[in-house]
């Protein structure tokens, strides 16, 4: 069965691309989770009126990417505050969510899944590289430092 793609679908194709599946694969999985149509007169048509509305969505899309991975680029050293016992060691802990609620602070909206710390969490003072993955295959390297707030 010959279908028009209406996402990107891995090792298949991407939007707007015409591939040859199994009917089963198509009838069972594409259409009923409407990634694909059925390639025929009528659904090339109404996919060439949608084809411009999706690349304009695409577009949007890598523009807030791009200006995303900017914003997090002149936040390039984080620095957070904690309180500090004997042989520089933190009373608590510093994860995930200190970075997130830091970055929300300054105006980027993150997930935690997105945030990737060397170690779980981090007990120490000293500097850390972070790893923020913007999407699945673009990253972003930002340096945290852990100081002590001890008077």
């Amino acid at each position: 069965m010959i279908v028009i793609l209406l996402c990107k679908i891995n090792k298949l194709g991407n939007v707007g691309d015409k591939v040859v599946v199994k009917d089963g694969y198509a009838r069972n999985f594409l259409l009923p989770n409407k990634k694909a149509l059925v390639a025929n007169r009528d659904n090339l048509l109404l996919f060439d009126n949608k084809k411009i509305q999706l690349e304009q969505e695409l577009a949007q899309h890598k523009s807030e990417i791009i200006n995303k991975i900017n914003k997090i680029k002149e936040l390039n050293n984080i620095t957070i505050l904690a309180k500090v016992g004997k042989n520089n060691k933190i009373f608590g802990s510093i994860n995930s969510n200190h970075i997130v609620k830091y970055m929300k602070n300054h105006g980027i909206y993150l997930k935690n899944k997105e945030v990737n710390l060397p170690i779980k969490s981090i007990r120490k003072v000293g500097n850390y590289n972070v790893t923020i993955f913007v999407e699945k295959k673009l990253t972003v390297q930002i340096t945290l430092k852990i100081k002590s707030y001890n008077k």
